[in-house]
């Protein structure tokens, strides 16, 4: 074979494997398409509070997303909170956004929660990563968070009025009957609260008695009347004060006075005198007087004999007359 002919031969034996590796590996040597980039946008956002103590406050921050192009990488929702009245950073979390399965157009729901305190107000600001890089941003602030009652002294059950009764009254002492009225604003039905009932003298605050109940369920938007005695010494003024307990948690107080030792103005002179009150003449539990019938008429004759300064002004004018008589008769 001619040197020539050799050489043709494997320059095209070349040529030939290097086309078949060409066509074998196009894949490799072709550079990949470009994919799309994620487009992320917060359309609106929604705080509630989902726990609320006396110190701290823990609200569900909800951002509705709209997530158009490609699928996103690593995409993050971040949410920091500061506090308005000191511009500090308080506190901020994350959460995955899952726009992995998502179509194109979609509205995705990513929910957090974080604490703050109660007091003051916070400016809650809300960033969006994709692949390291802030894709959108919004804000909220949250304000009036002291208002908020704690959820652990929520009841629905209020105290509209106490009516005191004197029941009886024996070596100093006055037994009073305390009638609560308590109402259920709550749209359901109450739980089953105790009720502590306390006496305190109201010059020195001393204690005078104590004693308990319970409210018992109360239906929503029903009023019951529970009642307590207190026995209390006499001549004195109190402040009746009533506690409403959920276990070991104080929810509400309301206080009401009672005066055994009533005082009055002179307006002449701008001072105080004690009036005499005797309690056993109150009306007493049980006992109701018809206003339309009249007197017996043993009390009204009693009531004569003890007006003051009849019988003394007949008599003085008796003398008188008599006085007159006599000087007549010398003349």
């Amino acid at each position: 074979m001619k040197p020539l002919n050799l050489l043709a031969i494997i320059l095209a034996s070349v040529l030939i494997v290097s086309l078949v590796i060409i066509l074998a590996n196009k894949e490799v040597l072709m550079p990949e398409p470009e994919k799309p980039q994620a487009f992320l946008s917060i359309r609106e956002v929604d705080v509630r509070p989902v726990k609320v103590t006396s110190a701290e406050i823990e609200v569900n921050v909800s951002a509705y997303i709209d997530h158009y192009g490609g699928k996103t990488r690593d995409a993050v929702m971040l949410i920091r909170a500061t506090s308005r009245d000191t511009g500090f950073l308080t506190t901020q979390v994350s959460a995955p956004i899952d726009a992995g399965e998502s179509k194109n157009g979609e509205t995705l729901l990513v929910s957090q929660k974080l604490k703050v305190e109660r007091k003051g107000g916070y400016d809650l600001k809300i960033l969006l990563f994709d692949s390291g890089s802030i894709r959108d941003s919004g804000s909220v602030n949250i304000r009036g968070l002291e208002a908020l009652t704690p959820f652990s002294k929520m009841s629905g059950i209020v105290l509209n009025n106490i009516d005191f009764t004197v029941g009886s009254v024996s070596a100093g002492k006055v037994s009073i009957k305390s009638d609560m009225y308590l109402e259920n604003n709550g749209p359901e039905a109450s739980e089953n609260l105790k009720i502590i009932v306390k006496a305190r003298e109201g010059a020195s605050n001393l204690l005078a008695d104590k004693t308990s109940t319970e409210t018992g369920v109360i239906p929503s938007e029903a009023t019951i009347i529970k009642s307590v005695q207190l026995t209390v010494p006499d001549e004195y003024n109190y402040m009746v004060v009533a506690e409403l307990w959920k276990q070991e948690v104080l929810i509400n107080s309301w206080e009401k006075p009672v005066l055994l030792a009533p005082t009055k103005t002179i307006p002449n002179a701008s001072i105080e005198k004690k009036v005499e009150i005797e309690v056993s003449k109150f009306v007493r539990e049980g006992e109701t007087r018809d206003a339309a019938k009249p007197p017996e008429a043993g009390a009204s004759q009693q009531t004569r004999k003890t007006e003051p300064g009849f019988e003394a002004l007949a008599a003085i004018a008796a003398m008188i007359a008599i006085v007159l008589a006599i000087s007549c008769n010398i003349n």
